[in-house]
């Protein structure tokens, strides 16, 4: 019987360690940790001020961190999230503790200052087309009578923007911003008030120019150079010429007439020799126009004397296309003999051509003839590749003889309208060709 009251007791306390054993396990096992909460998931706050946001729950050992510090920045004072606004915006903070928990705040950053008296601007948007120029008013910038702006132009280059006096009925009243459009798309400006870091914006849509220049046709001399105003445009610009052995051109800084002057791009124009070429002006928008260039022999070249009798000049020489001087009325005899690089002759107020004045010009193809009344013999002679003339005479010039256009034929004759009978009724002129009527 006692032994049996050892063995109950035995187990009582077998029992009785393994309950303790339990227990103990169950106070060793580690709590789950606190949902971290906060007292506000977003505040606003304005501008150079704080807010305060209350940490109800977490594990303590508590952090910070905000997605932009530009905008607000945070620290954590005991159980408390402090903020302090830095700048007009959005930002979210990030609070973490000990346990890894972590919990969210939106933070937005209005103006202290009221509407009335922020920073903006007159137009939200423009609309340019490239090259133009407006200009959009800065309202509530001034402060103590300065201005300190400072302007972000996205993407770069897109606009240029210069600030000038606004003036009203003669006084100063504030600023305004010159646009001007730089390149086709879209530009945001972003402005800011260094003084009291407020910022505003707008946007810009510039749309392309059509492509204009100052003139589609142009004169020039050899050697010479001349330059041709681009008006309107996509830059950058390229250009060609159809003939460079005739007209080069280039494009770049056009010559500003005056201080007023705006800065433009013009293309300067080169004469090589005489004759007829093509200039093409292409954009960055693909269009193009075209100038047709006439590049003439230069005056320089040729004689005058007192009575109008034209020669050429010692040591010089007649290429391409030339035209008589205006002093000139007629032309010496052999004055231009075996003048093989003449293309076409304008004889302007030349009334009489003297003997083998173009003999042997070979490669002279077409002759102007305004007031000419007399050609003496052999004056075009051996001109084998002359195949048109132009006359504005309805009298027809009196041909001396057989020999005036010896080896020429197959000449297209244009004369005044219902002078086609007077000239066929002249056999000189019938046999060189076909004679035709101008239009008026």
């Amino acid at each position: 019987m006692k032994n049996l009251r050892f063995l109950t007791l035995g187990l009582a306390l077998i029992a009785l360690l393994f309950t303790a054993c339990k227990k103990d396990d169950n106070n060793g096992s580690e709590q789950a940790p606190q949902k971290l909460t906060l007292e506000k998931s977003a505040v606003t706050v304005k501008l150079t001020e704080s807010a305060i946001v209350r940490i109800t729950a977490g594990n303590g050992g508590y952090k910070v961190e905000s997605a932009d510090k530009n905008i607000a920045t945070a620290a954590i004072e005991q159980n408390n999230v402090k903020i302090s606004a830095i700048a007009e915006g959005q930002t979210t903070l990030t609070v973490s503790d000990a346990k890894g928990q972590k919990a969210a705040i939106a933070v937005t950053v209005e103006s202290n200052i009221a509407p009335g008296e922020r920073l903006s601007v007159e137009k939200q948007t423009l609309t340019l087309v490239n090259g133009e120029e407006e200009v959009n008013r800065i309202l509530n910038a001034e402060h103590n009578g300065a201005y300190n702006l400072s302007f972000t132009i996205s993407p770069a280059g897109s606009v240029s923007i210069t600030v000038e006096d606004r003036i009203v009925n003669g006084n100063p009243d504030g600023k305004n911003l010159r646009v001007k459009a730089l390149n086709v798309g879209t530009a945001q400006i972003a402005i800011k008030d260094n003084t009291n870091n407020q910022t505003t914006s707008f946007k810009v849509t510039v749309t392309a120019a059509e492509l204009t220049v100052a003139t589609a046709t142009t004169e020039i001399e050899t050697e010479a150079t001349t330059e041709v105003r681009i008006n309107t445009g996509n830059p950058d610009y390229t250009v060609t010429s159809s003939a460079a052995t005739i007209a080069t051109a280039e494009v770049k800084e056009g010559t500003r007439i005056n201080h007023l002057d705006t800065p433009h791009k013009a293309i300067f124009i080169k004469g090589i020799a005489a004759g007829t070429a093509t200039i093409t002006l292409k954009d960055s928008q693909n269009k193009t126009v075209a100038i047709t260039v006439t590049v003439k022999a230069k005056n320089d070249i040729f004689e005058v004397d007192g009575s109008g009798v034209v020669t050429l000049k010692a040591g010089a020489t007649a290429k391409g296309a030339i035209k008589i001087p205006d002093a000139g009325t007629s032309i010496g005899a052999g004055a231009f003999r075996n003048a093989t690089e003449i293309t076409s002759i304008d004889f302007n107020n030349v009334t009489k051509i003297e003997g083998s004045a173009f003999w042997g010009a070979s490669k002279l193809a077409a002759v102007t003839m305004r007031k000419v009344t007399n050609i003496a013999g052999t004056a075009f002679a051996n001109c084998t590749a002359l195949k048109t003339i132009t006359l504005e005479t309805a009298t027809p010039p009196t041909i001396a003889n057989t020999t005036t256009f010896f080896k020429v034929t197959d000449v297209t004759v244009y004369v005044p309208k219902n002078a086609k009978s007077a000239y066929e009724a002249i056999p000189n002129w019938k046999k060189l060709g076909t004679i035709k009527e101008l239009e008026q």
